[in-house]
């Protein structure tokens, strides 16, 4: 899967509290605060390179995790499903709820 900006930014928010706090300042300031390399490493009075090494190890991490236990997938797979839920029937209503049910 391809890392977009806003499927990094949901890792960030389910995952990124198992980051350490230098790398979820840096993936923040990165994906959320959309500063530059350059920006990120000014403030934290380190390279570019280094700057950019964390973001690499950091996206790393999140994708291992998502892949591990798949907490963003599933969220979705669900907020898909209940929103399906609004203007159903009865018997409709029946079977997503059965679909989300198997939902591990």
């Amino acid at each position: 899967m391809l890392k977009s900006n806003e499927w990094i930014n949901d890792l960030i928010v389910w995952y990124g509290s198992l980051l350490t706090e230098n790398q979820l300042n840096i993936m923040e300031s990165y994906y959320q605060a959309d500063l530059s390399l350059a920006e990120i490493a000014e403030n934290n009075q380190v390279s570019r390179s280094a700057i950019h090494a964390t973001i690499k190890r950091s996206e790393e991490l999140l994708l291992g995790y998502e892949a591990k236990l798949k907490v963003v997938e599933k969220f979705k797979e669900r907020s898909k499903k209940y929103i399906l839920l609004k203007d159903l029937k009865i018997s409709e209503v029946d079977k997503i709820v059965k679909d989300l049910e198997k939902i591990e």
